[in-house]
């Protein structure tokens, strides 16, 4: 990969007024400036394509309003005109904090890595980062595959704060047909096949809590999501997955303590 790579950052919108412009500033105000900005309207009717346009000449934004079959095949049409090595979705009500494509372009430089997460967080529906997880997440690649890893499982794996490389999404990208809440959850299995995230070790992002979310529609998602039985509740009641972050923490320690680093 180049030392400095182009980032290709794809947002689908609808009717986004109430946040988009939020989302783009926190694209456009990146520490890193080799960024593109892809947008992919499906159709808006609202002020979304007013703000887009006037963000036109700000920053490396390319966006598209046309019909589309949801935000999925949105997703998939942005990343196909994007031109990056490194790929990141970003959804119009979420944003990222300042330095997010630096650390992440940092840690994709490691030979071997391909796909990167930073720290849980959520913003409030002013804006505000109103939560940050306590505990640092590890990610076993295993469980991932297994589709342990979602609100009834060991936990959301949280998008926003993910970045890949384009040979990943070439290899193992794209969402199931039929799929139109979970699409993640399967994207992140399919990514699970060949390799699990690296744990970037801070808040790059955040999903922003308010009531428009389609995730609000948590039964219609769970639908699209196999159940793994009796085995992956007994693991979510017995905190499995905060607890191989805390042993996964320790080992890191300890091997940053022998070889003499600070964290």
């Amino acid at each position: 990969m180049d030392s400095t790579p182009l980032v290709s950052v794809v947002t689908p919108a609808y009717e986004a007024e109430r946040y988009i412009e939020e989302t783009l500033r926190s694209v456009r105000d990146q520490t890193y400036e080799n960024v593109e900005h892809v947008v992919m309207d499906g159709g808006s009717t609202d002020g979304t394509t007013e703000i887009l346009a006037s963000y036109e000449d700000e920053y490396d934004l390319t966006w598209y309003s046309e019909p589309d079959e949801g935000m999925y095949d949105a997703i998939e049409t942005g990343f196909e005109r994007a031109s990056g090595e490194v790929l990141a979705w970003l959804n119009a009500d979420d944003k990222y904090l300042p330095w997010a494509v630096r650390v992440a372009v940092d840690a994709l430089a490691d030979p071997g890595v391909e796909w990167v997460i930073g720290h849980p967080a959520k913003w409030d529906p002013e804006g505000t980062l109103s939560t940050v997880r306590p505990l640092r997440p590890y990610y076993r690649r295993a469980w991932i595959e297994r589709g342990w890893y979602h609100g009834r499982g060991l936990g959301w794996m949280q998008q926003e704060s993910m970045f890949w490389t384009s040979g990943l999404w070439e290899r193992h990208g794209g969402f199931p047909d039929g799929v139109k809440l979970a699409g993640d959850y399967h994207l992140w299995r399919q990514f699970a096949a060949e390799t699990a995230p690296v744990q970037l070790g801070t808040v790059v992002a955040g999903y922003r809590l308010h009531g428009d979310q389609l995730t609000a529609e948590i039964e219609d998602y769970y639908a699209e999501v196999p159940d793994a039985g009796p085995l992956l509740r007994a693991l979510a009641l017995f905190r499995v997955g905060e607890l191989y972050s805390l042993y996964r923490g320790l080992v890191d320690r300890l091997r940053r303590d022998r070889d003499g680093r600070e964290p």
